[in-house]
């Protein structure tokens, strides 16, 4: 009896391993959303972006963010910023010609570097990404998987 509770036992973990490894595989090959193709939810300015976000987080956040993914957002601003990091991830901080004290931090990955690359401070440009919420000790809104706008 007790020999027989032994092996269900560890037939039941060996199963529980190879469903958890299953599940862990299938997440790490799920194919990435691609945002350039994505249903834009919202198109605003870089301003009014952030001015949502620092007037009210809670209501910003409802508005902005789901529980699967942020809600794919086209921002038009200028560019403030360009840093590269590497030769595969460039993020572009975004103002409005306003007074606005923050900004928008939009991350591009590598598919999107070539078109980035042409950009200059100063220069109007329309982006398209993912957004993942707002900082307010750098008063910036992040937004990931971003994509210009031609």
């Amino acid at each position: 009896m007790k020999n027989q509770t032994i092996k269900y036992g560890v037939v039941l973990v060996a199963l529980g391993l190879i469903v958890g490894i299953s599940i862990a595989i299938f997440l790490f090959n799920k194919p990435k959303r691609d945002i350039a193709k994505a249903k834009v939810e919202y198109s605003i300015t870089a301003a009014q972006l952030v001015t949502e976000f620092t007037q009210n987080e809670q209501a910003a956040n409802a508005k902005y963010l789901s529980a699967a993914y942020g809600k794919v957002i086209q921002i038009t601003g200028i560019v403030k910023e360009i840093n590269l990091t590497g030769d595969s991830l460039l993020n572009l901080s975004l103002r409005d010609s306003t007074a606005c004290p923050g900004s928008v931090n939009c991350s591009m990955e590598k598919p999107e570097l070539s078109k980035a690359m042409f950009l200059r401070v100063g220069d109007k440009v329309t982006v398209k990404g993912e957004c993942t919420g707002y900082m307010d000790i750098t008063n910036e809104v992040t937004l990931i998987k971003c994509s210009l706008k031609e």
